[in-house]
């Protein structure tokens, strides 16, 4: 058996379990356990799993933990560093996912290279002194952002991010689901339930929406305010 051990502070134990509920489905395949333990201000997941599978399974969590990075502390750094006037509360939420989603995909392949061969991952530890350039990266995007944002501007920029994008997400009763029909569930490393299925969209990287069933009113509102006709409406809803 092969033993991949992540950790991280005490504070921040939804993160690994975000690791255990992403990646649950490929250690179920691989026969996988996987125990999560505290002990003096850390928290643990430890990963047991085949021989055979190993190096499968080291990637799958290098690829969860570089999600956690790219997401979760990128949102936490904007939210400490931008005081961003002009928008509601809503908005502003929509606003954070939307610059994570810009460079969402570099900013995990940056961090997921500086993982990948690691059994014992320090999540706090690798961002605070292996990822400087990205932090600095951070910074510079912080620093363009203007202190008024109008609701005008934030719908101009997710235009411009979903300019050529092809892929296409799948929302089914309020689930929202990949292109082969993978659960997601990105925006739990996201604050709050508002717009939680619009930020999980945006967070996708997607060009294109299917919708079937029932949203919150909230969502469909901004799915239709920036989607609009890259939406495609099927069983179960009403255009």
């Amino acid at each position: 058996m092969t033993c991949i051990t992540i950790t991280e502070n005490e504070f921040c134990e939804d993160n690994l379990t975000y690791v255990q509920s992403a990646a649950g489905e490929i250690f179920n395949h691989a026969g996988c356990s996987a125990r999560l333990n505290k002990k003096s201000g850390r928290v643990s997941l430890t990963v047991n799993c085949p021989e055979y599978y190993a190096d499968v399974i080291r990637a799958e969590i290098a690829d969860k933990v570089a999600e956690i990075i790219a997401i979760k502390y990128k949102y936490d750094y904007f939210k400490k560093c931008l005081r961003i006037g002009g928008l509601s509360t809503v908005e502003k939420e929509i606003l954070f996912a939307s610059l994570i989603a810009a460079d969402l995909d570099d900013d995990k392949k940056y961090s997921f290279e500086r993982i990948k061969n690691n059994r014992e991952i320090a999540i706090d530890g690798i961002y605070n002194f292996r990822l400087k350039p990205l932090k600095n990266k951070w910074r510079e995007v912080a620093d363009c952002i203007p202190q008024c944002f109008l609701n005008t501007q934030l719908k101009e920029f997710i235009s411009y991010l979903l300019e050529n994008k092809k892929k296409r997400v799948y929302i089914d009763d309020g689930r929202v689901y990949d292109s082969h029909y993978r659960r997601l569930k990105r925006s739990s490393l996201l604050d709050g339930e508002t717009a939680k299925i619009v930020r999980e969209v945006l967070l996708s990287n997607c060009g294109e929406v299917e919708l079937t069933g029932v949203i919150p009113k909230e969502d469909e509102f901004y799915l239709r305010e920036y989607y609009s006709d890259k939406i495609i409406f099927s069983g179960g809803h009403i255009n």
